[in-house]
């Protein structure tokens, strides 16, 4: 019986020491740090989120941005002496000589990958007439994307004090930038060799990533990381905007002003480490779910029930102790819904609310509805009484003025 005692006592204490561990949040030696998943956009860590802080050249993911949705991937760009002399003492250069001819993707991945300040000017000069407008370009998209305490008066992130940002905002602009293919590809490089060009015949030009969290031989490497850029000036400290993949969920971990490169990575580690730890992806509902079955109006009889399914999967990011919990749908059918239905049409809508998150989907039905044909039965049945009876009618009168016509003849 003791024995008995010690185990579930041991068992016990095994698991409120592993609740404590997990639910330990992470020392964090940087300014600021945020991670945010790619599937809902929730904040699972954070700290000193809003806090404004230079962001370095962590600002080149939104200049991409700018360039992927402004510009053919193939169209050729020539360097300039412009972008060159523009670019301020003691930041990267990319050794692209003017006159030079590249595509849009090759120098996207020059920037992405080496962070070299000459190829942003250059691409910004091409997209915009002035240095502003391509400024204001990036700052009505961070709007658009949902930043509200960023400010951006260049395009490769040299140090300006009005030039500044938080780690929230920069991960909502990493999020956001981690759907376009060609920049996923590209920040998940470790190097990228430039082709020679008759002004520059040396195969020499290879830049190489700084993100040491994709180079398997480095210490700071992380086999779940995917990109996506660091940035360093001396008054922005070491920056740091790492994207993720661990069992199907994709995370974005940023971290401004950290004091040493290492720190960065440490930090970055420790807090999406910490988000992986404490959520799970939930699939709150599956496409094809029938949630309610509906009796429509004016359909034969065994095409009148209808089921209305989920168009498509839902899935959430939720906290762990909510993997489990019983979520009610709200169900919205459209009015006025009569045959016919062809299958897949859109009658209504389904939502689910979890952790203060609303997720919706549309519902469509699973089957086609066909009209009934007994309504126009009794559509044509009735027009014929009505021109029937309207036949006895003239009939009648037709005899009667006949009789008439026979009496006044006798008279």
């Amino acid at each position: 019986m003791e024995v008995k005692k010690i185990i579930i006592i041991a068992i016990m204490l095994i698991l409120a020491l592993s609740t404590n561990v997990k639910s330990a949040e992470p020392e964090i030696t940087a300014n600021s740090v945020a991670v945010i998943d790619c599937i809902d956009g929730k904040i699972l860590y954070s700290k000193n989120m809003d806090e404004r802080l230079y962001p370095a050249s962590l600002t080149k993911v939104l200049t991409a941005i700018i360039v992927v949705e402004n510009c053919d991937m193939k169209q050729e760009i020539t360097m300039t002496q412009s972008a060159i002399n523009n670019v301020k003492s003691g930041y990267l250069t990319s050794n692209i000589k003017p006159g030079e001819v590249f595509t849009v993707e090759e120098l996207l991945n020059v920037l992405l990958i080496s962070s070299c300040n000459d190829v942003a000017n250059v691409l910004a000069e091409n997209i915009c007439d002035t240095e502003e407008e391509f400024i204001q370009k990036m700052n009505q998209k961070a709007r658009e994307i949902g930043c509200t305490n960023s400010n951006f008066v260049n395009s490769c992130g040299e140090h300006d004090t009005n030039h500044y940002s938080t780690t929230h905002d920069m991960a909502l602009i990493g999020k956001y930038a981690m759907q376009y293919d060609v920049i996923k590809e590209a920040v998940n490089k470790i190097s990228y060799r430039l082709r020679t060009t008759d002004i520059y015949t040396k195969d020499d030009r290879l830049y190489e990533t700084s993100n040491e969290m994709i180079l398997s031989g480095s210490k700071n490497y992380c086999k779940y990381a995917e990109g996506i850029k660091t940035g360093f000036t001396t008054p922005a400290g070491n920056c740091l905007m790492v994207y993720t993949k661990k069992d199907d969920m994709p995370l974005v971990t940023v971290v401004m002003k950290a004091t040493t490169s290492d720190s960065r990575y440490e930090d970055a580690r420790k807090a999406f480490e910490y988000a992986y730890a404490n959520n799970t992806i939930r699939k709150i509902v599956s496409q094809g779910t029938n949630l309610q079955t509906l009796s429509i109006k004016k359909a034969t009889e065994d095409t009148k029930k209808l089921n209305a399914i989920v168009s498509k999967d839902i899935f959430a990011v939720v906290k762990d102790e909510n993997l489990k919990t019983n979520i009610e749908p709200e169900i919205i059918i459209n009015n006025n819904l009569k045959a016919p239905i062809e299958k897949g049409t859109i009658i209504g809508k389904v939502t689910y609310e979890i952790e203060g998150k609303k997720y919706s989907e549309e519902l469509v039905a699973e089957t086609e509805v066909k009209k009934s044909k007994s309504n126009i039965f009794f559509i044509v049945l009735f027009i014929i009484i009505i021109l029937f009876f309207g036949y006895l009618r003239i009939s009648t009168l037709y005899k009667r003025k006949k009789v008439l016509r026979k009496i006044k003849g006798k008279i």
